[in-house]
């Protein structure tokens, strides 16, 4: 009873801090506005991170039981959300993204002493220990789980949808371990209210927001957090390679987009219009088609990953799996000009 009045808070809470936070962003010039990459109409405000995070930090308060864990994630997240909101009013450089996104993982690090130790069973001759690179490791892990969820946000509904599903998942693989993580399923709650802003749904369209970096950076912060608190150390809820599987869409997004930009001697941060959502809408799908579809494979791709782990199928056949869907996507994508010349002739 208490867990539904701390969910029903949760969602009044994001809905009332969208309300008041709104018209505080538009004064402050907190607004995303339209350019050659940024094809919407208006000056909307970058506020849903700043709702959703102030949702989960008061409802988590006032409702869950304090413990080192849950104040150090509240606090690193706080600080992931404050470099979002300064990054979306005044562009930061990467560099300093990247520094301030080290700071903060080495509070998850070194505060709950939590970070990727092994890897699993994922290459046939046993499980695979990192031991002190772990640490480094671990930091690649944050800053690239981080950047995979920023760099999906891109059309309306997909980083909420992308949030979703990972943190439905996490639960239902933390609940078939006997165990709960309250932070997912409040989080998903707490997007909710944020989607229906941001699609515009029940009359709101003329209030749309964005979720901002600051919301991106702290879905990201928090998807890491519980993949890597839950798959090390003796009482793991899940296996390490099932954590890809419930990311497969943001990561496998990232990885291609990150390969296709070093083969052009670009930066693997410089922006472009080349993401899964933008090869959607290029095809002719609307954003809404696109926005079903991409979540759909998202779906799909978490299923394989809970399946596998219900199932207890081989740790290295669902690596190679992953590997082989990756390699086959990627591919896909470095083609798909040719293949999208082909299909508007065709249909011409």
């Amino acid at each position: 009873m208490e867990l539904m009045l701390a969910l029903f808070f949760s969602f009044a809470m994001t809905l009332a801090t969208i309300g008041l936070v709104r018209p505080v962003a538009i004064r402050f010039n907190l607004v995303d506005k339209p350019n050659e990459r940024k094809k919407h109409e208006g000056n909307i405000p970058l506020i849903g991170g700043i709702a959703v995070f102030s949702s989960v930090l008061i409802t988590a308060s006032l409702f869950f039981p304090f413990s080192t864990e849950l104040a150090s994630y509240l606090f690193a997240s706080g600080l992931m959300v404050i470099l979002g909101v300064m990054d979306d009013k005044h562009d930061l450089s990467v560099r300093f993204r990247v520094f301030f996104q080290v700071v903060v993982a080495s509070l998850m690090i070194f505060s709950v002493d939590s970070y990727i130790q092994d890897l699993g069973n994922i290459l046939f001759f046993g499980d695979i220990n990192l031991a002190w690179f772990g640490v480094i490791f671990t930091y690649v892990a944050v800053i690239g789980m981080i950047n995979a969820f920023n760099m999906v946000d891109g059309i309306d509904g997909l980083l909420g949808s992308m949030a979703i599903i990972t943190l439905t998942a996490i639960s239902i693989l933390l609940f078939n371990s006997g165990q709960t993580s309250l932070i997912s399923i409040l989080l998903v709650v707490s997007l909710v209210p944020y989607l229906i802003f941001n699609l515009g749904v029940f009359g709101t369209q003329f209030k749309k927001i964005f979720m901002g970096d600051a919301g991106s950076m702290f879905i990201g912060f928090t998807v890491v957090w519980l993949l890597v608190t839950n798959t090390q150390g003796e009482v793991s809820a899940f296996r390490p390679v099932t954590a890809l599987w419930v990311v497969a869409v943001p990561l496998m997004d990232m990885a291609a987009i990150i390969i296709r930009r070093v083969r052009k001697g670009k930066s693997p941060f410089s922006p472009d219009r080349d993401h899964l959502h933008h090869i959607f809408l290029r095809a002719g799908f609307t954003s809404r088609q696109a926005l079903f579809v991409i979540s759909l494979i998202g779906i799909l791709f978490a299923v394989v990953g809970i399946l596998g782990e219900l199932l207890a199928v081989s740790e290295s056949i669902m690596f190679f799996t992953f590997l082989g869907i990756f390699f086959l996507y990627n591919y896909a994508i470095l083609h798909v000009w040719r293949l999208l010349k082909w299909y508007r002739k065709r249909k011409a």
